[in-house]
């Protein structure tokens, strides 16, 4: 069978608040999602789905579960009539090209039902028409993201939720997963205790703005040393009086040295942001708090999570690949904070006392066989002592290079740069048990999903 063409994709990635849509991918490179819309549909007043805005808010999507099929449903089928209006209406010839066969790949949540996957199956052939489906789960799109990892740890950080999935061998371990209610609301209920003259949406404003970051132990140590010295920055009188200078000059001088200076947002004792309404407001350093408690959280449920793995080489390279994506990772320093909190709660080290005295014994062992043998051997001993208690290291992957569009948004959305990657490798091969056809469909039934294999 030919290849399907890649300016027909379709990705679609439903969220608890957003969802991200793509029609079409690049021949070369990645673009991340041209469309963002609120997951949310609305009913009229004779109780049916309407696009129409109505006193009457669906949310289909509840912390990644779908809690109303038949209004996710009827979103799909809304996003997939809006794609086809816009493309129709952009070129007159989209019916015979883009428009004519159109593969669909949909990116789940773990928490998806058999029966529930079966309906969209079912929408995607009998409502929407479509020839070529698939689902691919939202922990396996962020492994591809970084290279197809077999072995990973997902951390989704969601606005009222955090999911932690292992990955084993390419497979989610559904039955290991955490999901824990501390997300990226947390944040803002700490925030709100410690600036209560700003409303909910001026602190939702902050979080999102540049002025809030989390800053590393060695920044706030920093920072600490430098208030300690304030002689920094204060006019000396008795310099200017002997300098035979005239103290304009020196004035003027001083006052463009310090606007060259420009101070980092982490030196500066207050700084401004704007709300949506387009007020100033001036935050003092309240604005690198409020994420404690959500760090602790996550990394009390990736211990419960990883505790659970027996498999030990596995687990290493679990422990060496961790995944941080959600949108509240996207908050400057939050992937490192996370990851020394990580390894404050989980790594291993042996203790120093243990560590010398394990090696002052190996090495007397050494000697008194060379002495025996009057040779040195060959054969490495201390190299090849494994540890099983785990971690040792604790690290994030490395992301790819050669995505220069997505390096410059962030790893926030980096799910949907892996279902682009798995987009093309199964669509655009001739072997179609990636994904469900129209024949397969016809044969099956909804069924057929669950024939898919990667």
């Amino acid at each position: 069978m030919a290849p399907l063409r890649q300016d027909s994709y379709f990705i679609i990635y439903p969220g608890s608040n957003r969802t991200l849509v793509q029609f079409g991918i690049g021949e070369d490179t990645l673009q991340p999602p041209s469309i963002s819309i609120p997951t949310k549909v609305y009913r009229d007043a004779n109780g049916n789905f309407t696009s129409s805005v109505t006193d009457v808010v669906i949310c289909p999507i509840v912390k990644g579960s779908i809690v109303d099929i038949d209004a996710f449903q009827y979103f799909l089928k809304l996003i997939y009539k809006s794609v086809l209006k816009q493309e129709s209406d952009d070129s007159p010839i989209a019916w015979d090209t883009a428009l004519s066969n159109i593969p669909f790949l949909l990116i789940s949540h773990y928490s998806w039902t058999q029966f529930q996957q079966e309906l969209l199956c079912r929408t995607a052939f009998e409502a929407m028409k479509l020839k070529h489906f698939v689902i691919l789960p939202s922990s396996l799109a962020n492994s591809f993201a970084y290279g197809s990892l077999q072995n990973c740890l997902i951390i989704d950080i969601g606005k009222f939720h955090t999911d932690v999935v292992p990955i084993m061998d390419y497979t989610p371990l559904t039955c290991f997963i955490r999901q824990i209610t501390s997300g990226g609301n947390s944040i803002n209920k700490n925030l709100q205790r410690a600036l209560p003259n700003l409303t909910e949406s001026q602190i939702e404003d902050l979080k999102r703005s540049d002025i809030y970051e989390i800053l590393s132990q060695d920044i706030m140590d920093q920072y600490a040393i430098d208030n300690e010295d304030d002689e920094e920055g204060t006019l000396d009188v008795a310099t200017i009086v002997t300098s035979g200078r005239d103290t304009r000059e020196i004035l003027e001088e001083r006052e463009r040295n310090k606007n060259k200076e420009k101070l980092d947002n982490s030196k500066l004792e207050t700084n401004d942001f704007f709300d949506t309404d387009g007020n100033r407001i001036t935050v003092s350093r309240q604005r690198f708090t409020g994420y404690e408690d959500l760090l602790k959280d996550v990394s009390k449920a990736v211990g419960q999570a990883m505790s659970q793995i027996d498999d030990i080489t596995k687990l290493k390279a679990m422990w060496e690949n961790v995944i941080i994506v959600g949108g509240t990772s996207h908050i400057k320093g939050f992937r490192e904070a996370l990851l020394s909190q990580l390894l404050k709660d989980h790594i291993v080290s042996e203790p120093e006392e243990e560590l010398y005295k394990r090696e002052v014994d190996a090495a007397a062992k050494l000697d008194s066989k060379q002495k025996k043998i009057g040779k040195v051997s060959t054969a490495p001993i201390l190299n090849q002592i494994e540890y099983v208690q785990p971690p040792t290291t604790i690290m994030t992957p490395k992301f790819p290079e050669y995505f220069s569009e997505w390096k410059k948004i962030g790893f926030a959305d980096i799910t949907f740069l892996g279902a682009q990657i798995l987009t093309k490798q199964v669509f655009g091969h001739s072997n179609n048990s990636f994904y469900v056809t129209r024949e397969k469909y016809d044969e099956l039934g909804p069924e057929a999903i669950w024939e898919v294999s990667f």
